[in-house]
C-alpha cells in the first residue's frame, strides 16, 4: 500500500498524528506537556557521520521546518552560526525544541570535532538519552568511542543508527559486532536493511524491514522521504528476507528474554517467535535500554531521506522520559559558622566551623522547590545573553527571582523562550524536565546552579540554608593547550575587545583568558587549533571586535624543581593594622602524590595553595573570610611569569605556614597584601636554574592495521618522542584498568556471537579491508608539540586507514635537549 506520511505505516497501535504548534499559538504560553511526554536527547558521533543531516530530516518531517536543510549548501537549521555554515560542521550545540507523536522532543546536536569536546560534555549533563549516530562505511570511530564512554558516565541510555547504508562498503552486520566489541553494550537489532535485487552488481538500499512489527518499509526513490511503500512480510513473497526477520525477531527475543522474565512467562505461553505480540517485545525493550542493558540498534540513510520516521518512533519507544531516570544527585555547601562566646552581646572569642558537604537527591516531584542548572550561555546579536537551562524539579516561570548558588546572586526571569536553533517562542514557564532559555542574565555562567520558590516569584528569601546551598556537580573544564595573543588595533579598541572576550567566555567556559605583564598582551587560550579557530571567528565576524591575532602557539608552561626559603612578611594597611605571614613556595609533584590533604586546587594551572591554622587569627573575622584574603593575595603572585622564558606558573604549591594579625585590623586587604609579597619574594630569590619548561603531554590512541604498527610505533617513540603505554586489539577508550580489560575481552567474545543480518554488499566492495585486517590500538603518551599536522602523516604511513584520538593527559618537563628548542620557538 502507498501511503504519504510514513508515520500512519508505522505505529501498531492507533494513528498518533504529530500535533504541531504553530509559534503564534505558543506564544505567552506554557508547554502542556507531562513529564512521560517528553524526551531529552542528543545526537552525538564522530565527526561526518551525518549527525547534522539526520536531525535536518527530524525537524522536517515533525513538521517544524518546510524544507529540508543541506549540510554542503551551509543552509541547515542546526548549524546557524557563520562559521558552522562555512566549514560543513557542527561547532556548538544546538537545541532544538519539536513534536513527533504526541510528545515533546528537545534536541541538541552536538560537535563531533575532538575540539569542541567541551560542548559534547555539557550537553550530556542534561540529557536523559541519546542517539549514537554511526557511518555504516566507517563503523565505530575514535570520537564515537570517546563520546560513548562520556555519556556511560553519566548513565546516559543510548540508540544505535547506522547511517549512510546507501555507500558502497556500508556493512550493517560488521557495524553492529562493532558496537558490540567497541562500546561494550548487548545489542537489540530493531530493523535490519532492505535492498533491492540483493546480491547483484546493481542492489540498491532502499528501506529497512521492522523486525518487531514484521514490516517491509520502502522508501519511494528520490523523494523527500514521506511517500513509502509499507507491507506485511510474507514468507512467499520475500523468502530469504522473511527468513532474515525471523532470525533477527528470534535473536531480540532471545536476548530480551534474558534480563525480562515477563517476556519469558509470555513466550512459553505462545511458543513462537514470529506471533509474540509486538508490543510485548517494545515493553521489554524499552525497561532493558533505559537500565542499559541492551542498545536498540537500527539504520537508515539520512542523505537519501531513509530511515529516519522509524529512528524517532524508536526514540519515543525506548529512550526515557525525566522522570524515568534516577533522580540527579547533588551537594549542598552549607556556608561556615561562626560559635562564639558571648559577653554583653559582644564576640571575645570565635571558632569558624566549616560545615562539611552533604550529598543529596534532587526530589523531581517537589512542586515547591524549583532547581535549574545552566548548562549553555549564548549572546545573540538581536537578543542579548541566552542562558539554556534544564529544570530538575518545580517550574521556572516568568518573573521568579532565582537565587545563583554558584555566586549568590539574585536575579529576576523577565523573558523565557523555547528554542528552535536560530529561532525562539517565548513561553510562560518551563516545566520539570524540560529545557527552557532565560533572556538578559548579567551573570550566569555555564555550570551555575539556580534555584527559586515555585509558589511565590519573589519567595527566593523563603528557602532555607540547604536550598540556597545547593550545587548540581558542576561540568569540568578541561585545561586548554594551546594560546594566541589577542591585541586591540588601537588604544579606543580596547573596551571593545574586553567586551567581546567577556561574552565570549561566558558562551565557552573551555577558553581561557590570562594577560602576559613582560609582554604587555592578552591571551585567549583553548582546546585546540580549530577550537580558537572559530574564536577568533567569533571575535572579529560576530562580536565586531576590532582586533589583531598572533600565530596560534602552544601553551608552554614554567614551573619551579625546588622548594623555596621560608619567606616571613609584615605588611600595614593605611590605618597601621598589620598581617605577618610566613609562606614557601614548592614545586606540585608531577604524579600528583606529595601535596597535603587540606591543599586546595588554586587554578586551572595546577597550582594549589594551604591555609594556616587561623582558628584564633582574630574574633570578628570568620575562617573562610581569612581563606578568601589568602587567596586574593595569592592569584596575582602566581602571575608572575617565570624565569626561563617568562611564560605562566604552572603545578606551585603556595603554603602558609602561619598568620597572625594585629588587633585593630578592620578588613582583611592587609592579609592579601602580606601574601601575596611573601610568595613573589620567595619565588624571586630563586635562580633562573631552579625554574623548568613545561608542555602539555596528550594521551594518544592510534586505531590502525597489525601491518601498520611497526612505521607507527617507530615513528611515535623515536621521531615525536612519545612513550608507548601499550598495543592491544581494538577495545573501549579506559582499557588501562585489569576488569575494564576483562570486559572487553568478553565484549568480543559477545560479538562474535552475536547475531546479525548478512552483510552481501560487501563482497561488492573493495572497502572492507577491516574483515581481513586485524585492528590494534597503539597507546602512547606524546608532547603535544610532536602532534601538530599528524593526521596527514598518519594517513601517510597507513595508506589513508588509520585514525586517532588524543586528549590531555598532564604537563611535564620538557626534555632537556629540546629546551633550546622551545624557547627558540616561543
Amino acid at each position: 500500500m502507498l501511503i504519504s506520511q510514513l508515520t500512519r505505516a508505522l505505529v501498531r497501535r492507533p494513528l498518533r498524528p504529530c500535533k504541531l504548534v504553530s509559534a503564534t499559538a505558543l506564544s505567552g504560553r506554557r508547554w502542556q506537556s507531562t513529564d512521560s511526554k517528553v524526551r531529552n536527547i542528543g545526537i552525538i558521533a564522530h565527526i561526518d557521520a551525518g549527525k547534522t543531516t539526520t536531525t535536518e530530516r527530524m525537524l522536517y518531517y515533525s513538521g517544524l521546518t518546510n524544507r529540508i536543510g543541506d549540510v554542503d549548501q551551509g543552509d541547515t537549521v542546526m548549524d546557524y552560526l557563520p562559521a558552522e555554515r562555512s566549514r560543513g560542521i557542527t561547532i556548538t550545540a544546538a537545541a532544538i525544541t519539536f513534536n513527533w507523536a504526541d510528545h515533546k522532543i528537545n534536541l541538541i546536536d552536538t560537535p563531533g570535532h575532538a575540539d569542541f569536546t567541551f560542548e559534547v560534555l555539557r550537553s550530556i549533563r542534561v540529557l536523559d538519552g541519546a542517539v549514537t549516530v554511526l557511518d555504516g562505511v566507517a563503523g565505530v570511530e575514535a570520537q564515537t568511542e570517546k563520546v560513548w564512554k562520556q555519556a556511560n558516565e553519566m548513565g546516559i541510555p543510548k540508540i544505535v543508527f547506522v547511517n549512510k547504508m546507501d555507500r558502497a562498503g556500508a556493512g550493517f552486520g560488521r557495524a553492529v559486532r562493532e558496537v558490540v566489541a567497541k562500546l561494550n553494550t548487548r545489542v537489540a537489532i530493531a530493523n535490519i536493511p532492505y535492498f533491492s535485487n540483493p546480491d547483484s552488481a546493481d542492489s540498491q538500499f532502499q528501506g529497512v524491514v521492522d523486525v518487531i512489527d514484521k514490516k517491509v518499509i520502502v522508501w519511494t526513490p528520490e523523494s523527500d522521504g514521506k511517500q513509502v511503500m509499507v507491507e506485511e512480510i510474507d514468507p512467499e513473497k520475500h523468502g530469504k528476507l522473511h527468513d532474515e526477520c525471523v532470525n533477527a525477531r528470534t535473536a531480540l527475543i532471545e536476548t530480551l528474554c534474558e534480563l525480562d522474565e515477563a517476556l519469558v512467562e509470555e513466550f512459553l505461553e505462545i511458543d513462537d517467535y514470529m506471533a509474540m505480540p509486538s508490543q510485548s517485545i517494545k515493553r521489554a525493550l524499552r525497561s532493558a535500554t533505559i537500565s542499559r542493558q541492551v542498545t536498540p540498534v537500527l539504520c537508515g540513510a539520512s542523505f537519501k531521506n531513509i530511515g529516519v520516521q522509524p529512528l524517532l518512533e524508536a526514540v519515543i519507544d525506548y529512550l526515557p522520559a525525566p522522570l524515568d531516570m534516577p533522580a540527579p544527585r547533588a551537594i549542598t555547601k552549607l556556608p561556615s559558622v561562626v560559635v562564639k562566646n558571648k559577653k554583653n552581646d559582644k564576640a571575645i572569642s570565635s571558632v569558624s566551623k566549616v560545615r562539611p558537604e552533604e550529598s543529596i537527591t534532587i526530589d523531581p516531584s517537589n512542586d515547591k522547590y524549583t532547581c535549574a542548572l545552566a548548562f549553555k550561555v549564548v549572546n545573540d546579536p538581536m537578543k542579548g545573553i541566552l542562558v539554556f537551562v534544564r529544570v530538575y524539579s518545580g517550574r521556572l516561570q516568568q518573573g521568579t527571582v532565582l537565587l545563583n548558588t554558584s555566586n549568590g546572586q539574585k536575579e529576576r526571569v523577565t523573558k523565557l523562550l523555547q528554542m528552535q536553533a536560530d529561532e525562539t517562542i517565548e513561553v510562560r514557564s518551563v516545566e520539570t524536565g524540560n529545557i527552557g532559555v532565560i533572556v538578559g542574565s548579567k551573570d550566569i555562567k555555564t555550570g551555575d546552579t539556580l534555584v527559586a520558590h515555585s509558589k511565590k516569584k519573589d519567595g527566593a528569601h523563603l528557602l532555607d540554608s540547604r536550598e540556597k546551598g545547593l550545587h548540581l556537580h558542576p561540568i569540568a573544564v578541561p585545561p586548554p593547550v594551546f594560546f594566541v595573543a589577542i591585541e586591540p588595533m588601537t588604544l579606543a579598541d580596547k573596551r571593545g575587545m574586553e567586551l567581546a572576550l567577556e561574552i565570549l567566555l561566558r558562551e565557552d567556559p573551555s577558553l581561557h583568558l590570562s594577560y602576559d605583564y613582560d609582554s604587555d598582551q592578552t591571551l585567549l587560550s583553548g582546546m585546540g587549533e580549530l577550537h580558537l579557530e572559530i574564536a577568533k571567528d567569533r571575535l572579529t565576524n560576530d562580536l565586531k571586535a576590532k582586533v589583531e591575532m598572533g600565530k596560534i602557539m602552544i601553551s608552554y608552561k614554567e614551573t619551579i624543581t625546588q622548594d623555596t626559603d621560608v619567606v616571613e612578611n609584615t605588611s600595614f594597611d593605611e590605618t597601621g593594622a598589620s598581617a605577618t605571614v610566613r609562606v614557601t613556595v614548592e614545586p606540585v609533584p608531577i604524579e600528583g602524590d606529595g601535596l597535603p590533604d587540606q591543599a586546595e586546587l588554586l587554578t586551572h594551572d595546577n597550582n594549589y595553595i594551604s591555609y594556616p591554622d587561623i582558628s584564633q587569627a582574630h574574633p570578628l573575622f570568620s575562617t573562610q573570610e581569612f581563606h578568601n584574603a589568602v587567596r586574593a593575595g595569592s592569584l596575582p603572585a602566581l602571575a608572575k611569569s617565570g624565569k626561563q622564558a617568562r611564560l605562566p606558573l604552572h603545578s606551585l604549591h603556595i603554603n602558609v605556614h602561619s598568620l597572625s594579625v594585629s588587633d585593630d585590623m578592620t578588613n582583611t586587604s592587609v592579609v592579601s597584601t602580606a601574601v601575596r609579597l611573601a610568595a613573589e619574594q620567595a619565588l624571586e630569590a630563586l635562580s633562573k636554574e631552579a625554574y623548568a619548561i613545561m608542555e602539555p603531554v596528550m594521551n594518544v590512541r592510534v586505531i590502525l592495521n597489525e601491518e601498520d604498527i611497526g612505521t607507527v610505533v617507530n615513528d611515535l617513540s623515536g621521531h615525536r618522542r612519545g612513550h608507548i603505554v601499550s598495543l592491544s586489539e581494538n577495545e573501549n577508550p579506559g582499557d588501562s584498568k585489569d576488569e575494564e580489560s576483562d570486559d572487553a575481552g568478553f565484549y568480543r567474545d559477545l560479538a562474535e556471537s552475536t547475531y546479525v543480518p548478512h552483510d552481501h554488499t560487501l563482497y561488492l566492495s573493495k572497502h572492507d579491508a577491516r574483515l581481513t585486517s586485524r585492528q590494534t590500538v597503539v597507546h602512547a603518551r606524546v608532547p603535544l608539540p610532536k602532534m601538530v599536522g599528524y593526521l596527514n602523516s598518519l594517513r601517510s604511513m597507513t595508506q589513508g586507514r588509520g585514525t586517532y584520538l588524543m586528549d590531555f593527559y598532564r604537563y611535564d618537563y620538557v626534555q632537556s635537549d629540546r629546551v633550546a628548542e622551545v624557547i627558540d620557538s616561543i
